[in-house]
């Protein structure tokens, strides 16, 4: 485990890491191996629908939207390492 991530081996024999991210609009599985993430799977929850935002193979934001309120999930490869961060934007 290294900051929230469960890293395995890839068949290439290259570190992947996987994490599950759960907030109030949804959950969302998000695996990334270097320069590279994907989305597994995104759920929203009730009352929610889910966008997601991929511009670059390295850079992805999965939000789960209801009127006036939005959560996201902003995942990306940067210095070497997986990152992500949680946003809450209103009420």
């Amino acid at each position: 485990m290294v900051d929230g991530w469960t890293v395995t081996t890839g068949d290439d024999g290259r570190p992947v890491y996987l994490r599950s991210f759960r907030v109030d609009g949804g959950q969302a599985v998000i695996r990334m191996t270097e320069g590279s993430v994907h989305l597994v799977t995104a759920t929203p929850s009730a009352g929610y629908t889910v966008t997601t935002t991929q511009n670059e193979p390295g850079n992805l934001a999965v939000q789960f939207t209801e009127q006036n309120h939005y959560f996201v999930i902003h995942a990306l490869w940067h210095n070497n390492a997986p990152f992500a961060q949680v946003s809450e934007v209103g009420s």
